[in-house]
């Protein structure tokens, strides 16, 4: 990680004006991958001292900067939440540049650094001297156009940080990567994926393509495809998807499978345990080495409460199963397929819950197979020609 020292612009106090242009553009609170764009501002400052004031574009920038002047930071530097491609550097020559040519206003492309006494008792800020800079440091976000720009650059600056971390990206130009996510080294990152909010994803786990991640942890060794999870975790050598969907407060236990179609809700999977096909997991706590077969629902919600259901060690649950909550299933039970359990089912037991199937011999004659006009006559229909 890079170092600095925190000492050297401790005679530095920032103010960063929250720009307002109107209800149509971009604002202070607008979001870039995960920050404000007031954020992005001062997280750039590396801890100088820093504050914030609202402003109205266009408005006097004097009347608002002056009641945060301090006579104990006898530099003060003026920047815009507009401008959140800011690095330190910049700010850190402009600063040098200014404490070498003993200036009391160094214009910037996009601010001000100023010699506090002064701004303290002039009426007019007047440069001593104007700074060009590069186009891409004081880029101003004063449109969605250009905040779809800064995002763009803001994008490539952290997906390179990444790569050169150590992380592979397959297609840096398709994947989002939000400012607060850590990537260890070790990591793949498929084309089209999203990783958003504090998500951890650490060394040997793959994303795969069409991933959507939020604040979500994947430990090594994990494998996801074409999934999206919301504050989940997912812990070793797990494998998810293609097509599942982790909300918020599950947690998949190691080397569980969670497959095709499975939405998994504030619900615990202990490791082993495979969920693989067009399930509903609710507010569930699932133990190790279990199957929960195709189909099958956790009915978790009464219209007005949501209970949970616990199943022990190696339950094997059959497809098209409905159990509803509360409910407690003991370690080895066997839910017989198409069952709806709606009370507790002890150790090793085998749980049927079916009506009895029904054969009616000669059916061949019904709606499904008859002509179309057969069933029209058989439905009591006429022919509005026959006059009847």
């Amino acid at each position: 990680m890079e170092t600095y020292n925190d000492k050297v612009n401790d005679d530095v106090k920032i103010i960063v004006l929250r720009t307002n242009r109107g209800s149509d553009k971009p604002d202070a609170d607008s979001r870039l991958l995960g920050r404000t764009l007031e954020q992005w501002v001062i997280g750039a400052m590396r801890g100088m001292e820093t504050v914030s004031a609202d402003y109205m574009e266009g408005d006097d920038i004097l009347p608002v900067i002056r009641p945060l002047l301090s006579f104990a930071k006898c530099i003060t530097v003026v920047l815009y939440s507009d401008t959140p491609l800011i690095t330190y550097s910049a700010i850190n020559e402009s600063i040098n540049r200014f404490r070498d040519e003993d200036m009391n206003a160094l214009r910037l492309p996009r601010g001000w650094v100023l010699n506090t006494g002064y701004a303290k008792i002039c009426d007019e800020l007047k440069a001593t001297r104007v700074m060009a800079m590069g186009d891409e440091d004081f880029l101003t976000v004063f449109n969605y156009n250009q905040l779809a720009y800064a995002s763009d650059i803001m994008r490539s600056r952290i997906n390179y940080y990444h790569m050169s971390a150590g992380v592979e990206l397959e297609d840096p130009a398709t994947v989002l990567i939000d400012a607060y996510a850590v990537i260890e080294p070790g990591a793949k990152i498929g084309p089209y994926s999203v990783i958003k909010g504090k998500s951890v994803i650490r060394s040997g786990a793959v994303i795969g393509a069409h991933c959507e991640l939020d604040s979500s942890v994947i430990e090594s060794g994990v494998k996801v495809i074409s999934s999206n999870l919301e504050s989940a975790l997912v812990c070793r050598n797990a494998e998810i998807g293609p097509h599942a969907h982790l909300r918020a407060g599950t947690r998949i236990g190691t080397g569980a499978k969670i497959g095709n179609y499975v939405e998994i809700k504030n619900s615990r999977i202990g490791a082993g345990t495979k969920v693989c096909h067009l399930t509903y997991v609710g507010d569930a706590d699932i133990g190790e080495d279990c199957n929960i077969g195709a189909g099958v629902v956790f009915a978790n919600y009464d219209g007005a409460t949501k209970r949970r259901t616990t199943l022990g060690k190696k339950v094997f649950v059959g497809s098209n199963s409905t159990l509803v909550a509360p409910l407690h299933i003991g370690n080895g039970a066997f839910i017989a397929a198409g069952s709806v359990i709606t009370s507790d089912v002890p150790e090793n037991a085998l749980a049927i819950s079916r009506a009895m199937t029904t054969i009616k011999n000669d059916w061949q004659n019904n709606a499904f197979t008859r002509k179309a006009e057969d069933n029209r006559t058989a439905s009591g229909d006429t022919d509005a020609n026959s006059g009847t």
